[in-house]
């Protein structure tokens, strides 16, 4: 039988009050839609929640936020995970953008208002996406998401975003959305400069092999010689398979 925690019926309970009535104590408005909200929850996960409720803010007499510049199905993803732990990254409106788009806002919306567990779970889901959809058209507008809305200190989605356009360079120039997003992101194109030049340095110090002295005969030879494989001093005959151990540096 598998053991319940003490805190799982709390977990599983939770989600029934997202944004119901019952025990209400707060409400976020955002555009014409009001969230009915328990402070409890939000200022558990978010110090912004926590000051704008508890400080001395017009929003702490009134138990009402408004959240200016926020699109309505992001703020409507956030607070469903902050009941429920997970959002849904397809969005609820029409007009939402791809899922890949969508966890770049949503890490933008958990760095705004300071929520770390959304921001760790948006990158994860940003970097399950981007493995399968690095060749559609919208990853570009994903990158230019990125780096306009994330300062340079982040390199939270700009590392993962970086990673993946290195690896499918060939593949992604020859799209102009691409290029153009290369030409017009400040950053972007000095984070692939530099990432390019650290992979192409790594495989040349690969490719020049090391310096190695059979502790046999005493002779020096250099060679590229794969770990844990069994090889032949080229003078001696004497098989080893940790050369490692003999390297001349």
């Amino acid at each position: 039988m598998q053991m319940e925690y003490p805190y799982t019926p709390l977990l599983c309970s939770l989600p029934d009050y997202l944004d119901s009535a019952r025990l209400s104590d707060g409400a976020i408005q955002c555009g014409d839609k009001e969230f009915k909200i328990h402070k409890l929850v939000l200022c558990a996960q978010s110090t912004y929640f926590s000051k704008a409720f508890n400080g001395e803010w017009k929003e702490s007499v009134d138990s009402s936020i408004r959240l200016e510049g926020d699109d309505l199905s992001v703020v409507e993803a956030m607070l469903q995970f902050m009941y429920t732990f997970d959002y849904n990254a397809s969005g609820s409106a029409e007009n939402s953008p791809s899922p890949m788009v969508f966890n770049v806002k949503m890490y933008a919306v958990a760095e705004k208002y300071d929520i770390p567990a959304l921001k760790s779970q948006s990158k994860h889901k940003f970097e399950t996406t981007v493995e399968t959809c690095w060749k559609m058209d919208d990853f570009s507008y994903a990158v230019a998401q990125i780096y306009n809305s994330t300062p340079s200190t982040d390199r939270g989605l700009r590392k993962v975003a970086t990673e993946a356009a290195c690896e499918h360079i060939n593949e992604l120039l020859p799209k102009q959305g691409f290029r153009d997003v290369l030409d017009e992101t400040v950053g972007f194109a000095s984070d692939i400069a530099q990432l390019l030049a650290k992979n192409l340095k790594g495989k040349q110090k690969q490719s020049e092999g090391r310096k190695y002295q059979c502790p046999n005969c005493h002779n020096q030879w250099e060679a590229v010689l794969p770990l844990q494989s069994t090889y032949y001093c080229i003078r001696c005959g004497s098989p080893r398979s940790n050369w490692s151990s003999y390297i001349v540096e």
